[in-house]
Parts: C-alpha cells; structure tokens; sequence
C-alpha cells in the first residue's frame, strides 16, 4: 500500500484539498492522472468536507472529533498501476509539536518515517516569515531587562511557519535511523491570489516568499527530490468570490494547478508524481 503523507501547519489549505480532490476524481468531470477504483470505509468525513466545497463555502477545519486518516484507492491512467493513497487528515497544530515541544505524535511520527511521498502545504494567502531586530521588543518585552528571565512572553506556536517546516521535515531523517531520499511536491495553496499578482512560476514564489524553507530542500537534494505546484483547490477567495465561482458549472473546473506540465484542474499530478519511482 502506497503511503502520501500531507504536512501543512494550521490553515494552509489541507482540508480544502482533500476535499477537492474527492470530488475530482469521484465525479469524473475533467481528465486527471489518477482514477478512482474505490471509496474509503469511512465516508463520513470527507462527504461533509465534499457538502461545503461543493456549496462554495469555507471547508472548516480538522477538529479533533473529525481526525483520521483518508484512504483513496486509485488508478494510474497511463501504467495501469493500481495503488492506496493513506492521507492523514489531522489538525495542522499536530505539525507544529515537533518544533514547539520536541515530540511528534507516534501514528504520524511512524508514518512520515515509513513514506516515500509527502505533500506539503504553505499558503500564499498569508504573510511572509520576516522578523524585523524591532520585532524584538514584542517577543522579550519592551521593559525586560539582563537580570530578568529572557524570551519572557514568547509562544513556540508563534514561530515562523518555515522552521516548523523544517524541524518536522528533519524528523524524518533524524539519528539514529538512516537517511534516505524522499519525494516532496510542495503545494502552494490559495495560488488564485498569486496569479492575480502576475507571478507565474511556483518555483521563483517558494524562492522568494519561503527562502529557508527553499533552500532547505536545495541544500539537501540528496535526501529530498523537489516539485513545487501553485494549487487553488477551492478556485478563489472566500467569501468574497463565492457567486462568480458559484456560477461555474462543473466544480472540477473551479479548481486550478500550476507547474511542472500538471492539466489545469488536475490535483491529482502532483501525487501521481510522488508514485513514481525515483527518476
């Protein structure tokens, strides 16, 4: 069974994708890499995430009432290859322990150390991680003096999204098990935003906008072979576009992927490309 791991720290577009991506490929609307054979056990979850996105609503985030891990049972198109895609759909705060606390969940501990594909989500719809030496005074306190204890105030979770990023991407080749390459398609989710700045290639927005994370995977080529997509999986921001994309009529068609010869509306690229062998 083929394992697809998504790592994304809270609100970076997790939810929203696998929504989408259920939709894709069990309606059949648009042509996709990947094919559909069979449903997951549990249907439950994803029906309601499917509701929302279908209805050009925000898809509310994973509750820890609704984690759990997605089964797609899928067909490569081209080679025929059929595979099991087990996707953990868990609150992005999850991602966050190991930076914030040194400790990882074992479930998902064990599986980003069993997976040869991982999935990971930043959202262009925020800010970049720039610290300013003014910030400073917010993270010590303005009136901290050499006598007091230092950092007072400051919150792990508060860090900049690119080091727990990188710290949970470390996890995964830590001492004392041996490293070995991976594949990571890194997806930049809410890309409608993006395009509508003129900024075209998925590449150059990682470079500029995530550098420590870019240069994290650059620098580490032998442990990590890189793709990144630009991905709106919900095909524009919310609520503010909801009647334009309401009129579309086939929802497949709301969703857009950039980069690397992906189809248009097809989400599933960027994993058929993790089920690849190494190239």
């Amino acid at each position: 069974m083929m394992h697809q791991l998504i790592i994304g720290m809270p609100n970076s577009g997790k939810s929203t994708f696998i929504a989408a991506l259920r939709h894709l490929l069990l309606a059949n609307e648009v042509t996709t890499e990947l094919k559909l054979t069979g449903l997951a056990e549990n249907e439950a979850h994803l029906n309601l995430l499917e509701r929302d996105w279908l209805a050009c609503q925000m898809v509310e985030r994973t509750k820890p009432a609704t984690e759990g891990w997605v089964q797609f049972h899928v067909r490569d198109q081209e080679s025929g290859i059929e595979s099991t895609l087990s996707i953990p759909d868990l609150r992005g705060e999850a991602f966050e322990q190991p930076a914030c606390i040194g400790k990882c969940q074992k479930e998902l501990h064990d599986s980003l150390i069993e997976t040869d594909g991982i999935l990971l989500f930043t959202n262009a719809d925020r800010e970049d991680d720039a610290l300013l030496i003014s910030d400073f005074s917010d993270i010590l306190g303005e009136d901290e003096t050499a006598d007091q204890q230092p950092l007072h105030g400051f919150k792990p979770e508060n860090m900049p999204e690119e080091v727990k990023i990188v710290e949970f991407l470390q996890f995964a080749n830590r001492r004392p098990r041996y490293p070995r390459k991976r594949k990571v398609a890194v997806l930049i989710s809410a890309w409608d935003i993006v395009e509508n700045q003129h900024v075209l290639l998925p590449d150059k927005w990682l470079e500029t906008h995530r550098p420590m994370l870019a240069q994290f995977l650059e620098t580490n080529y032998d442990l990590w072979e890189t793709r990144v997509y630009g991905i709106s999986a919900q095909g524009g921001k919310l609520p503010e576009m909801q009647v334009t994309l309401e009129k579309i009529k086939k929802p497949s068609e709301r969703i857009r992927v950039v980069g690397n010869c992906a189809k248009i509306h097809d989400l599933s690229a960027p994993l058929r490309w993790l089920m690849l062998e190494h190239r």
